[in-house]
């Protein structure tokens, strides 16, 4: 609202300074002396604008524009300007910035010296003129590029937002397959318990068998006389014994499943948790995103008027 508020009055402004903007004339310092100048001031600009639309704009005196950088001079030879001179007119031209103002000083020089109203009233009209229009293509220019900026404003806060949608879309999904993870492993828990209860009985039955057959067994090794039937003894013993470790490693692998389904449930109650939470965090940014690009929409909107104004000025 501010920034709205900022703009209308900017666009106030703007109208005033388009009728009011003058154009005046003083003896000012440059390159090949101290000459009278034909001075123009233009408010809310930069020096790199004023710079890039005089240097556009000296094409229409049809001469070779230079830039002087040790000067901070622009200089047009051979140049034409209707109603002020024609053939190897020469002009130059400063820019400087003071705060937010920046000023245009430009030099004609004429045959009997520098363009100025007491000796050259008619030329210096046309001067007046020029100067007048190149300030309002510098104003033009700047708000184009303030409509840029605030354009590409509106884009990162549409790009914002639907990031922002995309994200919540994501919440929602979490939420779906944590609940869907929850409602797996809930189902796989009680398979689970009836593996384990299996595994349980199991592990009873083969220490059972593997007493009765450790006895029987232990009794033939003490009766064996030969190495090769006390091997073959042993080796039914150690099979009996694998029978149990056996049983014992299903049990213990239905014990860590039902660990894991558990901690998995756990997850997936933590995952939907956090993910409600984000939503309502982001469902509030959203609305706070949406806030921000009906304003920045109302930024745009008058920053176009703005523009507008002056092209209908022109």
């Amino acid at each position: 609202m501010k920034k709205q508020i900022q703009l209308i009055i900017l666009l106030l402004i703007s109208t005033i300074t388009i009728t009011l903007a003058q154009v005046s004339e003083e003896e000012k310092a440059m390159s090949q002396g101290v000459n009278n100048a034909v001075v123009v001031n233009i408010p809310n600009t930069t020096t790199k604008i004023a710079e890039k639309v005089w240097k556009d704009y000296a094409k229409q005196f049809k001469g070779k524009t230079k830039k002087n950088r040790k000067a901070e001079e622009w200089r047009t030879t051979g140049g034409n300007i209707s109603g002020i001179g024609e053939g190897n007119l020469k002009v130059y031209a400063q820019i400087q910035s003071e705060s937010d103002d920046v000023e245009l000083s430009m030099w004609i020089s004429m045959s009997d010296g520098y363009l100025s109203s007491a000796d050259h009233n008619d030329e210096f009209k046309e001067a007046e003129k020029l100067l007048n229009d190149y300030a309002l293509e510098v104003r033009i220019e700047t708000v184009k590029q303030e409509l840029n900026g605030e354009e590409k404003n509106l884009a990162k806060f549409e790009k914002d937002l639907k990031k922002l949608k995309k994200d919540n879309e994501d919440y929602h999904k979490d939420i779906k397959n944590a609940e869907k993870d929850i409602e797996s492993s809930e189902k796989a828990l009680i398979t689970n318990d009836d593996d384990q209860k299996e595994a349980v009985k199991n592990v009873r039955l083969a220490e059972d068998l593997f007493e009765i057959e450790k006895d029987s067994l232990e009794v033939l090794l003490e009766n064996a006389t030969s190495k090769g039937e006390k091997k073959t003894i042993k080796k039914s013993i150690r099979g009996e014994e694998k029978k149990v470790k056996s049983a014992k490693g299903v049990q213990k692998k239905a014990e860590k499943e039902e660990k894991k389904l558990k901690k998995t449930i756990e997850n997936a109650k933590k995952t939907i948790k956090e993910s409600k939470e984000k939503i309502i965090t982001n469902e509030k940014d959203q609305k706070k995103k949406v806030r921000e690009i009906e304003t920045q929409e109302n930024v745009v909107k008058e920053v176009e008027k703005r523009l507008k104004k002056l092209y209908d000025y022109k």
